[in-house]
């Protein structure tokens, strides 16, 4: 059921005038199909695609999900250089170590229609960058092999928006105005487009293939339990010499076969369903993730940080529910920490906000998720006039409870320890948008496929009291989260319940 075209003819005509992106939308009843399924439908390994959705605290779903695809441009930052993929085209860019100003000309290039009838967010810049981007911000060696890009992004040519309470999809076409031909041109040929997307949307689902013999997905450490146990004696002594309160190490385990992304994201959404859900398929990469926590947000020219700190599984009743969130709050060591990460945030918004303006307006609130609650906190500020949401991604980046305190300090032990690239794990994974809006989560429970293979990091925030075996049982239990997902995956492509 077709219900409505907007921005109309006429009126798109008139946008043209002052803008150069234009959204061209249909909205159609969806009680038919879900996020899954259109990722099903629409998801071609080759092509660059990307859906979000979120399940907010208390297990509510989020309200709108965001599927992207027919990428206008590829844009990947290198060690020197931005490249940008187009039609089959390459262009580089130098970027004489200020990426973030490249990206922010770039994004400017576009004056994109404001229609109100769109949730806040339908397009502009999507995907992740890598924990080694901090090396263009701060003085730590870059361990990313220069082959390997240190951030990626798309900019979607169409995208399409679940309303999960009205149960409709708003298909968008992303008009890219070509100054050099008609203006109605410019409207028949996105009014065509959406047309052809509708189309998809409404095709029957693809027949996947049921596996005769069961496939066995297992995740394995990379390097043996002595290497890490090593590595948070080490943090120790820096800690008690007064380098550092905290660091966070990590350390990755790989699986050398990568299974269906789409099933993995399906296992994912289903054990682990947390506010950041992605599955994001680039040309150098895909990132299939489920984050509790935001990196930082930015709505309005106002600033937000969630650093969450302090961990307990959910209880089994209501009552032990409630006694183990009040055991977590009355823990001096988890308030400790959180307060360390709060005071960390603080200072970061501290560098790009209003005077007077940084507030703490939920101090260690137990939030409650599927499997876990965490005690989380909410920072905010207004951005200083001559600040934007690239002079924010650069204060906050990356996040302190992915690399510990004092910052600059703790990734120093943390180049020197691990000595080697973490990729996407540590760093951020969301969208700036074309009106200069973000929304980035930090990455982690999330699985990185490159070259067929998959990998996973996890990480541990170590302390003056730290215990070497408790620390590295708490990385492995976190990527056995993971592997629970790889588990399930196994069993809906045997038993057939993936097609």
């Amino acid at each position: 059921m077709l219900f409505n075209q907007f921005p109309d003819k006429k009126q798109y005509l008139t946008l043209s005038d002052t803008c150069n992106v234009i959204p061209v939308c249909m909205e159609i009843l969806a009680d038919m199909e879900t996020p899954v399924s259109l990722l099903r439908k629409l998801y071609n390994k080759k092509e660059p695609l990307f859906l979000f959705e979120s399940v907010e605290g208390r297990e509510r779903w989020g309200r709108y999900s965001f599927l992207g695809t027919c990428a206008k441009k590829e844009i990947l930052v290198f060690k020197d250089h931005i490249k940008i993929l187009e039609k089959n085209e390459s262009k580089k860019i130098l970027h004489d170590n200020k990426p973030l100003d490249v990206l922010r000309k770039l994004l400017a290039e576009y004056k994109a229609a404001d229609i109100p009838e769109l949730p806040r967010f339908w397009g502009g810049m999507i995907g992740y960058m890598t924990y080694e981007m901090v090396s263009f911000f701060e003085d730590i060696p870059n361990t990313l092999p220069d082959s390997k890009p240190r951030a990626h992004f798309m900019i979607p040519g169409e995208v399409i928006i679940f309303d999960n309470e009205k149960n409709t999809v708003t298909a968008i076409v992303i008009s890219f105005l070509d100054k050099t031909r008609d203006k109605e041109k410019n409207y028949e040929d996105a009014t065509g487009k959406l047309k052809q997307l509708i189309k998809r949307i409404r095709c029957e689902q693809k027949v996947v293939q049921k596996r005769e013999e069961k496939k066995v997905y297992k995740l394995s450490p990379r390097y043996p339990d002595k290497r890490y146990h090593d590595h948070v004696k080490k943090v120790k002594e820096h800690i008690y010499q007064g380098d550092i309160i905290q660091a966070v190490i990590s350390q990755p385990f790989e699986c050398p076969d990568s299974p269906d992304l789409v099933d993995l994201y399906r296992a994912q959404r289903y054990i682990n369903p947390s506010p950041y859900l992605y599955f994001i398929n680039l040309s150098s990469s895909a990132l299939v993730g489920s984050s509790p926590e935001t990196m930082v947000r930015l709505e309005n020219n106002t600033a937000t940080l969630r650093p969450i700190a302090g961990t307990r599984p959910r209880g089994k009743t209501e009552q032990e529910d409630r006694a183990l969130a009040d055991h977590l709050l009355s823990d001096e060591k988890e308030r400790a920490e959180h307060l360390m990460l709060v005071d960390l945030g603080r200072n970061d918004l501290g560098r790009i906000a209003a005077t007077g303006s940084v507030q703490v307006t939920d101090l260690m609130g137990v939030e409650r998720y599927s499997h876990v609650m965490h005690l989380v906190s909410n920072i905010k500020c207004d951005l200083k006039p001559d600040k934007d949401a690239w002079d924010l991604l650069k204060s906050c980046f990356p996040a302190g409870t992915l690399s510990g305190a004092p910052k600059v300090r703790a990734m120093q032990i943390i180049h020197d320890l691990e000595k080697e690239a973490r990729g996407p794990y540590g760093g951020a994974v969301g969208y700036i948008s074309f009106d200069g809006n973000m929304d980035l989560a930090i990455t982690i429970r999330t699985a990185c496929i490159e070259e067929g293979k998959l990998r996973v990091q996890a990480g541990a925030g170590i302390v003056a009291d730290s215990d070497p075996e408790t620390e590295c049982i708490e990385t492995h239990n976190k990527a056995k989260a993971l592997e629970k997902a790889l588990t399930l995956v196994s069993d809906l492509q045997y038993s057939g319940e993936n097609q």
